[in-house]
C-alpha cells in the first residue's frame, strides 16, 4: 500500500485528508508540525508528502528544503497544500523543492490526481534509473580477427568463418 504523509497544523485538515486518501487505497500518517513531519519522513519513508506552508514551528518551505537534504528523501514527491494563493508563495515553494502546489480549499479529485501523477512520475524515474541504457553497437569498435597461427596455415582445412553482429547466417546443421 502506498504511504502518504500529511503535515498540517490543523487537525481537522489532517483527519479529513487521511479519511479521503485512505478511502482511495492509501496508507496515511499525519503530523501537526514540521519537526514531527521530518521525523516521520525518516521513520515511515512515505512515497508522497502533502505539506502545509504555515506550521507552528518551522515554515513548510524549510521543511521541504530539509526533506531534499536527506539522501533517502531527496527525490520524494512533495505537494504543497496551502491557503497562500499568491504567485510569490508558489515560486518560493517550488524553489524550496516542491513538486506541486495546490491552494486550499482543494477539491479532492484534484488532490488525488496530483498525488497519482507524482507517483507515476516517480515510478518512471526509478525504472529509468534501474534500466541500463542499451549498448550502442554503431560506435563499438569492430573486432579484428587474429592472424592464423602457423600450424593452422599449414592445415588442410580452413578455419570456419565466425558470424558477425547482425548476421543471419546460421551454423549448418547435419542432416
Amino acid at each position: 500500500m502506498t504511504k502518504l504523509l500529511i503535515v498540517d497544523d490543523e487537525e481537522f485538515t489532517v483527519d479529513m485528508l487521511q479519511t479521503f486518501l485512505q478511502m482511495n487505497g492509501f496508507e496515511t500518517f499525519g503530523a501537526f508540525n514540521g519537526e514531527d513531519g521530518l521525523v516521520l519522513v525518516k521513520v515511515e519513508q512515505p512515497e508522497v508528502v502533502i505539506l502545509d506552508l504555515m506550521l507552528p514551528d518551522i515554515e513548510g518551505y524549510e521543511v521541504c528544503k530539509r526533506i531534499r537534504t536527506y539522501p533517502d528523501s531527496a527525490t520524494l514527491p512533495v505537494v504543497i497544500l496551502s491557503a497562500r494563493a499568491e504567485q510569490a508563495s508558489k515560486e518560493r515553494a517550488m524553489a524550496a523543492g516542491a513538486d506541486a502546489y495546490l491552494v486550499k480549499p482543494v477539491q479532492f479529485p484534484q488532490l488525488l490526481s496530483e498525488v497519482n501523477r507524482l507517483l507515476v512520475e516517480k515510478k518512471a524515474q526509478l525504472a529509468a534509473q534501474a534500466t541500463p541504457p542499451p549498448a550502442d553497437l554503431s560506435t563499438a569498435a569492430p573486432s579484428t580477427p587474429s592472424a592464423p597461427s602457423t600450424s593452422a596455415a599449414s592445415s588442410s582445412t580452413p578455419p570456419a568463418p565466425s558470424p558477425s553482429v547482425g548476421s543471419t547466417d546460421k551454423p549448418s546443421q547435419p542432416s
